[in-house]
């Protein structure tokens, strides 16, 4: 895919599923739990087409202890949410209007 080498303010990760691939860059210090200037760039392996967005990473249990969950992306009144699961496998839920259109899972690396 062509995705360049990264500078040391940032890190990235790969989601390899059946339907899309992804690489999802935080652009924050690293240590930090969260995160609200990441950059999600998918494309479908069905179609070959992308998109680029800008996003944050989101946390549960905040403020006290915030503990890291997924990323959520937005791109008018659709919402891409990927969630972590047990053996470094991810959910990705794609929303339009608040109903989930598409769903991948897939390994992130």
């Amino acid at each position: 895919m062509g995705w360049s080498s990264l500078s040391s303010a940032e890190s990235a990760s790969v989601f390899n599923g059946k339907k899309y691939t992804a690489k999802i860059t935080q652009h924050c210090a690293e240590g930090n739990v969260s995160c609200e200037d990441v950059t999600f760039d998918s494309r479908s392996k069905a179609t070959g087409k992308g998109i680029v967005l800008k996003g944050k990473t989101v946390g549960v249990n905040c403020p006290d202890v915030c503990d890291f969950a997924g990323y959520e992306f937005h791109n008018g009144a659709y919402k891409y949410y990927f969630v972590s699961g047990n053996n470094n496998l991810w959910d990705l839920n794609i929303f339009k209007n608040g109903k989930v259109i598409s769903t991948d899972i897939g390994k992130m690396e």
